[in-house]
């Protein structure tokens, strides 16, 4: 299976027709995913491809550390959010800990709120000045990918998120949070801070 994989991979052509897989930056020996198999586990193999995705909406969003700018006057309820993104984002985080041991224990059908888990996905990509793509959001919420564009649509139709199309390839769709969003999130985050 690892090798059909890497067979798979190393015929990977971009749009233009050149491979995308560079054989003189391939390490020496090519590492299987067998071995890889042998040291990470499913749900560690799974952060990780999270974590490209999470790359792959960077490069689709022309994301530049160096442009990213405070979008909210400081004066209003979204400038302060938006001063403790960082830190806000932390509650998230320590928020999504949280579920993912409950979930351990727990049925996730009990406790699934994919609107919830978009939400802090978007606030955490929000405090970077980032971006994400309908796709890595769907995994974000936990829900099939059906499920999960809905409850897209209704996060939209309520003026919490506002998707708009990459710049660099037009079929990718990137989602954010509108004011309404940041405020929404930001002061849930406030509060559960406490």
């Amino acid at each position: 299976m690892a090798d059909d994989y890497i067979a798979l991979v190393e015929g990977w052509q971009s749009a233009d027709g050149e491979s995308v897989f560079d054989q003189a930056l391939a390490p020496k020996p090519m590492v299987s995913l067998d071995v890889i198999a042998e040291q990470m586990s499913a749900g560690q193999m799974r952060q990780m491809g999270s974590a490209l995705l999470k790359l792959a909406d960077a490069l689709d969003d022309n994301w530049d550390p160096a442009r990213v700018r405070a979008s909210h006057h400081c004066l209003t309820q979204a400038g302060r959010i938006e001063r403790n993104a960082l830190r806000l984002a932390q509650v998230a985080l320590r928020m999504r800990a949280a579920a993912l041991r409950r979930s351990r224990h727990l049925s996730g059908e009990w406790f699934g709120e994919p609107a919830w888990e978009m939400l802090l996905e978007l606030f955490i990509q929000f405090s970077g000045g980032a971006r994400v793509s309908t796709k890595s959001l769907a995994i974000a919420s936990g829900a099939p990918d059906t499920t999960a564009l809905r409850v897209m649509d209704r996060l939209e139709a309520a003026r919490l998120i506002a998707r708009s199309p990459s710049q660099t390839d037009k079929r990718v769709t990137l989602v954010s949070l509108t004011r309404e969003g940041v405020v929404a999130v930001g002061s849930v985050l406030m509060e559960a801070e406490i």
